[in-house]
């Protein structure tokens, strides 16, 4: 049986820049009645979660991010668009090791925040993928706000 350098444990999350936040939480809301979960506003941007039956959807207002890791912010990886896919592995520092080992070139070092350990890779079309470790042993970022 082939292992592959890449566990994952489940899909954590969908992340989404939309032109107008509040028309679209409205229209997630009200419309296709996700529950808003939190709001996050910082740095002249603004990401609010979105819950559907255990996963979170968070959109993104625009906003222009610094040049963190070689024109890549692993907090908002604008140069590779959005949407981004998320998915949970067990240890991010490991599958970081293992992807180099077979081959992949992460697109940024492993970051640690207060809640996880991730960093960012891409399909062969360039879609950002996000490799996402919960350091209290969550699977999904619906937990979090549980």
């Amino acid at each position: 049986m082939n292992q592959t350098p890449a566990k994952i444990v489940c899909f954590s999350h969908l992340g989404i820049t939309v032109t107008d936040i509040s028309a679209s939480v409205d229209f997630y809301t009200r419309i296709l009645g996700l529950v808003r979960r939190f709001t996050d506003e910082r740095d002249g941007w603004t990401r609010v979660g979105l819950e559907v039956n255990g996963t979170m959807v968070e959109l993104f207002s625009p906003h222009v991010s610094a040049d963190l890791w070689h024109s890549i912010d692993p907090f908002y990886p604008k140069d590779l668009g959005r949407p981004k896919i998320a998915l949970t592995v067990a240890d991010a520092a490991a599958t970081y090791q293992s992807l180099i080992e077979a081959g992949i070139t992460p697109l940024c070092p492993v970051t640690t925040t207060r809640v996880s350990a991730f960093f960012f890779i891409a399909d062969p079309d360039g879609t950002p993928i996000q490799l996402q470790e919960f350091l209290d042993g969550q699977q999904r970022v619906a937990e979090l706000f549980a």
